[in-house]
């Protein structure tokens, strides 16, 4: 249920304030920057919008289309940093009365008493995916409602051999303690050095080159702008929402809490699951199994395996009478799990070798594709030049229109060789255009990060099957030697009613026909040790993954 996403509206990356806010209320505004008109009238899932403003803002931004063209008019480059977004999760244990006093609250306190102005929205497009988008201001307002700078130009300023910065201000106070701003100067010799004009004095022949004094490349960032802009403001903001969710959900008695933290920080061993995305889910409602599903399947169940061994544990623990039953359902339980940890460890490594083998495979081939995709570029602009040149040679000039012509059958020749190898290629990657050999790129791309995903689960499985394989053998040194044979012949009949127990988690695990159910009864009374093959998998690729069975 939590979420905290923070965004930089950016005009480098193409995006403006008046767009975003146009877009997160529904409505219709007009940028001035660039006069383009942005409206989302039509736009559904749109709850509740409103604007919270510091004191000193004037009172005309509560317009929305004022506030944001002013920040627009504000910043001036082409890469200005315009506005910061936050988009916060709401839970749905709660009333839409509830989401406003929450974000109100939150927006209050957090942004606009530090003197950022907020334009907020609901969205649930959905009916079951409530969410808001927080829109702030980057500028600082001075007490006149007046935009600050977000930096200031500072000065490098000398005193003896020590250099030191001083903004416009502090240079007041240093100039009279000796400090003195450098300026370029040009030697007889036409060497140029940055000097003090107490320096440039002192040493005849230099003269003075430039009006501008020498200055920090970047200057010196606004104390608040550095503020808002720092990891440690959006950890609290983080922290800030996860409490102000909590105490919402306190109050209307709900037992639901919400953390900022993740699992490593909370001491948790359970693994987290990845984001899916929407593309993934698509894949999976059409029924294509998607790599990162099943990679949270996977996790999911090795969780409720883990939190299974530590109820076991726990109920272990609180055992006072070690009887026959007792222990010998323990043990078998506890084989049960080392032989489906052993399981999901060759799952683990089957998958991981065979993307790790599609990687190497693939990649030298796509590698030569593009290689290849960059010669016949090269070729087809070497050959429209050389065909611009022979049109340009008059036509009297036989011999060189002549050699022109022989130069560009021969780049032809070149070019169709190309284009053969370059299809060539492309069979082999079973792609028919380079579009799709892009997408296959992405691919391997996410074979890596899945292979990365993989090892980081392997590790934890065999720490898992470290404590369970220290856990039961444990348990079997505490057996009196005169109750080992009752153990064990308990141990015997208890074996089959837990297979089938197995055999059906494995079953709901794999969700792939019979292949695990016989998978299971191959490994009922085999030793862990054994080496077997993973249930069938089904990757982003069928088609290339088909070579890998």
């Amino acid at each position: 249920m939590y979420h905290f996403e923070s965004k930089i509206i950016n005009r480098g990356a193409g995006r403006s304030a008046i767009a975003a806010a146009a877009y997160q209320s529904g409505e219709k505004l007009y940028n001035d920057y660039d006069g383009l008109t942005h409206d989302y009238t039509k736009k559904g899932g749109v709850l509740y919008t409103e604007i919270l403003l510091p004191p000193q803002a004037p009172t005309a931004w509560k317009d929305r289309q004022t506030l944001w063209a002013a920040v627009e008019t504000a910043e001036k480059t082409k890469d200005s940093r315009l506005a910061r977004q936050l988009i916060v999760a709401l839970p749905i244990e709660l009333e839409r009365d509830d989401w406003l006093l929450l974000l109100r609250g939150f927006i209050q306190m957090e942004c606009v008493d530090k003197g950022m102005c907020a334009d907020f929205a609901i969205h649930d497009p959905d009916g079951h995916n409530p969410h808001a988008h927080i829109m702030v201001t980057m500028r600082p307002l001075d007490a006149h409602g007046k935009w600050q700078s977000k930096t200031q130009k500072e000065y490098l300023c000398r005193k003896a051999d020590e250099e030191r910065g001083f903004t416009a201000q502090e240079f007041l106070q240093a100039k009279e303690d000796g400090w003195e701003k450098q300026y370029k100067y040009r030697s007889a010799a036409g060497v140029s050095a940055w000097l003090t004009p107490t320096q440039a004095a002192r040493e005849p022949g230099w003269e003075r080159c430039s009006k501008q004094p020498k200055a920090a490349k970047f200057g010196r960032q606004n104390p608040l702008c550095a503020r808002w802009n720092s990891p440690e403001q959006l950890l609290d903001w983080r922290e800030a929402w996860a409490d102000a969710v909590n105490r919402a959900l306190e109050e209307k008695q709900q037992s639901a809490r919400v953390t900022h933290l993740s699992h490593a920080a909370l001491g948790l061993d359970e693994q987290p699951t990845v984001h899916e995305g929407s593309q993934a889910r698509g894949l999976e409602l059409q029924g294509i199994k998607a790599d990162r599903c099943e990679l949270n399947r996977q996790i999911r169940a090795d969780n409720k395996l883990l939190r299974e061994l530590k109820a076991q544990l726990a109920k272990l623990s609180k055992v006072v009478e070690n009887t026959v039953e007792h222990i010998a359902e323990t043990l078998e339980r506890l084989r049960s799990s080392l032989i489906m940890l052993q399981y999901r460890l060759l799952v683990n490594h089957k998958q991981a070798d065979t993307w790790e083998r599609q990687v190497n495979y693939y990649r030298p081939i796509l590698q030569d594709y593009h290689a290849v995709t960059q010669q016949l570029s090269d070729k087809k602009s070497e050959q429209e030049q050389l065909q611009t040149n022979r049109n340009a040679v008059p036509l009297l000039q036989i011999a060189q229109r002549r050699q022109l012509a022989e130069q560009i059958a021969a780049l032809t020749e070149e070019i169709e060789e190309l284009r053969s190898r370059q299809a060539m290629i492309l069979h082999n990657l079973d792609c028919k255009n380079n579009s799709e050999a892009q997408r296959f790129g992405s691919y391997l791309d996410k074979l890596e990060e899945m292979k990365e995903k993989r090892a980081a689960q392997r590790e934890s499985l065999v720490q898992q099957l470290s404590a369970t394989t220290k856990q039961y053998l444990g348990i079997e040194n505490t057996i009196q030697p005169e109750a080992v044979d009752a153990v064990h012949q308990q141990r015997i009949a208890l074996r089959p009613i837990i297979a089938i127990e197995r055999e059906r988690t494995l079953y709901r695990e794999s969700r792939v026909d019979d292949t695990a159910i016989s998978l299971a009864k191959k490994i009922v009374d085999t030793e862990i040790e054994n080496v077997y093959s993973p249930p069938k998998q089904q990757n982003i690729s069928q088609s290339h993954n088909e070579k890998f069975r």
